[in-house]
């Protein structure tokens, strides 16, 4: 023991012989700075080190990233269209029948080179980690539709780790105080905004700017900043979320555009002179795949320009005398034409952009509620959570509102709002619109149309075809000099134009 202090005495005696004073106060402490570097990556097979027959599709070496006392990896999957989940396990060492596994984080995807870069925490690059992965591949001549979920094991080569330096902070004798400095404020008013979504990581335009319009609308309101920005595919993106106070929070929709698949989310921005994280949540229900993307909100404040409405003082605005018919350059040379201008000039329709209807393209069954919804001007009242799968975030309002009306029926709770609508679903709803605005209308309906496929209308939607038919909202086709309706084909967005015009017309006379 003597021993020992005396050797532990000289090692100290040394230190500060060498070191000067200062030297010595600027070693007290280190810390570790972020680190970046590669490592080779095997995908193995579970019962044996045998590699997967998953390694080709998953590129090695990946990338490692230390910081703040945690280990990432960047792996970079290829043949993506393929990959539906890779889950990790969420400790080291463990099991298969443990239940703690979680989605890797979907940092960006390249649909052209059909990659996908994802991101998962790795506690330990000394141990195996355990994953899961759901793969369904389709396309590949012979081998049919091939879909399996199976397990594997991740191995990273720890001898190529390097050594993290330390970086020694000098302990300052006057410690400065940091100035903050005070955002530029903008007066209270209307404006907009231009911004940029950069990449996580990178000063580059992230993935998801496609998904996105700009600029934003910018309004404040006794020194309070909220932005509103406008979200170009609402049926996929299923969740936006910006950080505020180091959390990341649901932004507020202002409101939703079923037809054409936009939401407008707003939010409140401290300083338009810093970065705002912000995450999307996308959901692609063809490949039953959910994806999550982080993308930083840069807003340029040289380019706000405020809102103006121009008036001019005692000039009174002329109504015009005629109505202008609002109307479509891909309508021209469609049957459904007049019925699409007429619902288009009162609102009750509208564009999938300024210029295009797209008269050929399925309506889904929330779309055709809201033009039910407009064209009989349903009473609106506050959300009540009539449908299980229909929340605050869509367009309950019309939803709802055709519930009450009892032009919606469900049995299960669900009203599937993204489903393609029948023939057969539209007609019964469109009768249940004329019951519930004038149910005078259908008496002594008789329908004269045979329909040769009539055995193939279900049976809740057979009186409601008679009467559409009888009304001649609804008519068949001729397929080998025989009428059909087709009760179970989807509709197009001219079907329910004509089909909603001529409901009206009905209920006018």
């Amino acid at each position: 023991m003597k021993k020992q202090m005396m050797m532990l005495f000289s090692a100290l005696l040394v230190l500060f012989t060498v070191l000067p004073a200062g030297q010595i106060q600027a070693a007290e402490v280190t810390t570790p700075v972020k680190q970046e570097f590669e490592l080779p990556l095997d995908v193995l097979q579970v019962e044996n080190d045998d590699k997967s027959a998953t390694a080709q599709y998953v590129k090695s070496p990946a990338k490692i990233v230390v910081e703040d006392g945690k280990t990432y990896a960047y792996v970079t999957l290829l043949s993506s269209k393929w990959w539906q989940s890779l889950k990790v396990q969420a400790k080291q060492p463990g099991t298969f029948k443990e239940t703690n596994f979680t989605d890797a984080e979907v940092i960006s995807e390249d649909k052209a080179a059909d990659t996908r870069l994802v991101k998962f925490e790795v506690q330990d690059l000394s141990k195996e980690l355990n994953a899961k992965i759901h793969i369904i591949v389709t396309g590949v001549p012979g081998l049919g539709e091939y879909d399996h979920s199976y397990d594997i094991r991740l191995k990273f080569d720890n001898s190529k780790t390097p050594v993290v330096p330390e970086v020694p902070v000098v302990k300052p004798e006057t410690p400065e105080v940091p100035v903050t400095p005070v955002p530029e404020v903008i007066k209270d008013g209307a404006y907009t905004i231009g911004y940029k979504a950069l990449h996580e990581e990178e000063d580059k335009e992230s993935s998801m700017t496609r998904y996105i319009e700009t600029p934003a609308a910018l309004s404040v309101k006794n020194g309070k900043n909220l932005v509103s920005m406008t979200l170009t595919n609402n049926e996929q993106i299923t969740a936006f979320q910006v950080e505020q106070a180091g959390k990341f929070i649901d932004t507020t929709v202002v409101s939703t555009d079923i037809e054409a698949n936009k939401r407008v989310v707003e939010f409140e921005v401290a300083d338009l002179s810093t970065i705002t994280n912000a995450k999307f949540t996308v959901f692609v229900a063809a490949a039953n795949h959910t994806g999550n993307y982080t993308v930083r909100l840069a807003f340029d404040k040289e380019s706000v320009k405020a809102v103006v409405v121009e008036e001019v003082p005692g000039e009174e605005v002329e109504t015009p005398e005629e109505e202008v018919v609002v109307t479509f350059k891909d309508i021209a040379n469609t049957w459904a034409k007049p019925y699409i201008e007429s619902l288009a000039t009162k609102q009750i329709v509208k564009g999938k952009t300024a210029t295009t209807f797209a008269p050929n393209d399925q309506i889904t069954r929330a779309q055709f509620a809201i033009i039910l919804s407009r064209a009989l001007e349903l009473p609106k009242q506050d959300f009540q959570g009539t449908f299980s799968d229909v929340t605050k975030k869509m367009d309950w309002i019309s939803f709802e509102a055709a519930s009450r009306a009892g032009i919606i029926s469900v049995n299960d709770g669900k009203f599937r709002p993204n489903q393609a609508i029948t023939r057969q679903q539209m007609a019964t709803m469109i009768i249940r619109a004329i019951e519930y605005k004038d149910a005078s209308v259908l008496e002594g309906v008789k329908n004269d149309v045979t329909f040769a496929d009539a055995k193939d209308i279900t049976a809740y939607a057979k009186t409601s075809v008679d009467l559409a038919a009888g009304l001649g909202i609804v008519n068949g086709k001729k397929v080998k000099g025989k009428d059909v309706f087709e009760p179970k084909a989807n509709a197009t967005r001219a079907h329910a134009s004509k089909m909603v015009y001529y409901m009206l017309e009905k209920l006018q006379k």
